[in-house]
């Protein structure tokens, strides 16, 4: 298939980006299809002619099921292209790579020989490795806080949850022979019906070709091809054992390189490396019509945040690992914690070496957003400050608050179905004190930070519940 053959079927009538995977195509115009600019690059130097009989070719290599036979593409992501015959004795390609590629063209052996199909392939002469270094002049699509305004546009939740679930859309490299990517645990305290309501809405953002387990081999012209399986992005429940693998083994079952999950935890997974936080709250609410809406701006993103693998320095991580420390230390003070909090596996989400893993991985995540290709001590700062911290805080304050709660009136007692921020409040104004008249509605309402409607119905609840009580109209004081 020759470039404009590509340009003609992938340029205008179809998204490429989003049937690397999937039997059919996911996306139309009226979705705003179009090639990214780094794949347009891509697909303008897919091609030259040589000579009247030799031709060059440049693309990312996808090994098939005949092993005289790769499947040449000029996206990683897209299953079209030139198909490529090496002879027995010519060593292959890694499948992945980027290579250039000098030969004429011929009909493939195999094929012609077993069923008498013919298939235009290019009879390789000579092939070497190129290095990816077209990323310097391509224009990102979309930056993190931008991706943010689209996901959270119609998603009520809290700052500190929104920062981790838009990084969520942009996963972490891989680092050696370990898997990428970012996984964040929720531990629904109040309410895990509106916490699975949000995952929904995130699960139902994804296009099919990036939902599951896809195929091994897809189908191109009759060669099974080996589909590419860089990243995948799951929401849910995830079982102990599931979890244990990626996030302490470092191994995605499914076999991908990246992996970016979402997952409703409990006790025992929420405190697994690499989910570098357990959310409680209450407060999320979702109203959009058509999340599909969003697919392609987020499916664009991500698979162009694939080509980039910030590097980090020793420098960068020793500071940004005193620096977390210190804050650490700081918040075990004011949450009155024992010292083996600060151990690896508790508060701090270390490796053997002590850095902070679940740190330096948002920190490479929002480099990769920003477009860079260092991680800087000042992102690993950012991603504690910013991102962890704000939500660990959330998560120990809401945890303190039910343990409280269990104390006061029981385990499992329906204190914990209010809101949180009303129920704090009130515990902070009444002063406990005989003959006090407590706090008002207006100042709970003030203090917890809702409309003055949202305090009323949550105060007539817990009323009803017996969890408070009025000694004068207006005034509220807990049992």
């Amino acid at each position: 298939m020759d470039v404009e053959e590509l340009f003609r079927r992938h340029g205008s009538e179809r998204d490429q980006l989003a049937d690397a995977m999937s039997a059919s195509d996911l996306y139309t115009r009226q979705y705003g299809a179009e090639l990214t600019r780094w794949e347009s690059q891509l697909m303008q130097q897919f091609q030259e002619k040589e000579t009247a009989r030799l031709f060059r070719y440049r693309g990312f290599v996808h090994h098939t099921r005949d092993t005289t036979l790769v499947l040449l593409t000029p996206s990683p992501w897209l299953m079209e292209g030139e198909f490529i015959f090496f002879d027995r004795d010519q060593e292959l390609p890694p499948d992945g790579a980027y290579i250039e590629v000098v030969g004429s063209r011929v009909a493939a052996p195999r094929p012609l020989q077993d069923s008498q199909t013919v298939i235009k392939a290019i009879a390789a002469e000579s092939w070497n490795t190129l290095s990816v270094d077209f990323l310097s002049d391509v224009r990102p699509p979309m930056k993190l806080k931008e991706l943010s305004n689209i996901l959270f546009e119609t998603v009520g939740m809290a700052e500190a949850s929104k920062r981790v679930f838009a990084r969520l859309f942009v996963s972490s490299p891989p680092y050696q022979d370990s898997i990428g990517g970012l996984t964040t645990g929720i531990q629904a305290i109040a309410s895990k019906a509106q916490v699975r309501l949000l995952l929904s809405f995130i699960r139902n953002i994804l296009p099919t070709s990036m939902k599951g387990l896809p195929p091994s081999f897809r189908s191109v012209q009759g060669i099974k091809v080996k589909a590419p399986r860089l990243w995948r992005f799951d929401v849910g429940s995830y079982s102990a054992n599931r979890m244990q693998q990626i996030c302490v083994q470092r191994r995605d079952p499914a076999g991908y390189r990246e992996v970016s999950l979402g997952a409703l935890t409990e006790a025992e997974t929420a405190s697994l490396p690499d989910v570098p936080l357990a959310l409680a709250s209450e407060d999320f609410w979702v109203e959009t019509g058509n999340p599909s809406h969003l697919r392609l701006p987020i499916l664009k993103s991500a698979i162009t945040y694939q080509m980039l693998t910030p590097e980090i320095g020793k420098r960068s991580i020793d500071s940004g690992t005193e620096h977390v420390l210190s804050r650490l230390e700081t918040l075990r003070e004011s949450f009155g914690l024992k010292e083996t909090a600060l151990a690896r596996g508790n508060l701090l989400d270390a490796d053997a070496l002590g850095r902070p893993l679940s740190t330096l991985r948002i920190a490479r995540s929002t480099a990769r957003a920003y477009w860079n290709d260092k991680v800087t001590a000042k992102d690993m700062k950012h991603a504690w400050n910013r991102v962890l911290e704000p939500a660990l805080k959330e998560f120990m304050e809401l945890t303190e608050l039910k343990e409280g709660a269990e104390k006061d009136w029981g385990k499992g007692s329906r204190i914990d179905k209010f809101n949180t921020n009303v129920l704090k409040a009130i515990k902070k104004l009444d002063s406990g004190k005989r003959g006090s008249l407590g706090p008002t509605l207006q100042e709970i309402a003030e203090e917890a930070g809702v409309e003055r409607h949202v305090a009323a119905e949550t105060l007539a609840r817990m009323k009803d519940s017996g969890v408070l009580y009025e000694p004068r109209p207006g005034h509220y004081r807990l049992v």
